[in-house]
């Protein structure tokens, strides 16, 4: 796990250094994000009693840069570099937050171009996302009942991925993306279809 971090954070450092002043972009991005899968996690009240996560939101920070742009080839579309994010959702029936942090590398490559103006690309990202709980963890605060201290849990690192589809228009993007925290005991994935702006 150490060794794959250090790599993600090599990857990332690596795209600044060769593409400090040209050919390097910033992706601002916020949508809507649906769990994938069950998310039913037992909750306080009655024996036996849990609720599904509803739809939370996803927001991040991308940054890359295109080294080969100028070659010509089908290298020109290939570009490296890392991803910040932040998704929360909050479980429907209690005051409990599910929130992942993450820090991802990436590998972005542009379509050679098929619909003028338009540019598609895929992307693949892997690195850390850090949570207190994963979907299907117990719910730990209830609406019924005030907790008399502040519970504080401690985050939890985990290995993630992520697979974007996307439509580049100017400034502007499109992105789904399928995301992956694989937490303890069984993986939370969702699906986001983020807006973004490319600076």
């Amino acid at each position: 796990m150490r060794v794959f971090g250090l790599v993600c954070i090599g990857v990332a450092a690596l795209t600044f250094v060769v593409q400090a002043q040209q050919n390097t972009w910033s992706v601002f991005s916020v949508g809507p994000a649906l769990p994938l899968g069950s998310t039913a996690a037992p909750t306080l009240g009655p024996p036996g009693a849990s609720k599904d996560l509803g739809t939370g939101w996803n927001g991040a920070w991308t940054f890359f840069g295109l080294p080969f742009s100028k070659s010509g080839d089908a290298l020109a579309g290939l570009g490296f570099g890392g991803s910040l994010s932040y998704s929360r959702w909050v479980r429907d029936s209690t005051l409990s937050e599910t929130v992942f942090m993450g820090t991802q590398a990436i590998v972005r490559y542009y379509i050679p171009p098929v619909i003028k103006p338009f540019d598609l690309f895929v992307q693949v990202g892997g690195g850390m996302l850090i949570g207190e709980h994963g979907f299907t963890d117990p719910d730990t605060l209830s609406l019924n009942s005030q907790p008399t201290s502040v519970l504080v849990t401690k985050g939890v690192i985990n290995p993630g991925a992520s697979f974007n589809i996307g439509i580049d228009w100017d400034v502007l993007e499109i992105t789904p993306a399928v995301t992956a925290a694989f937490t303890k005991g069984k993986t939370s994935a969702w699906f986001s279809i983020d807006a973004a702006m490319k600076l």
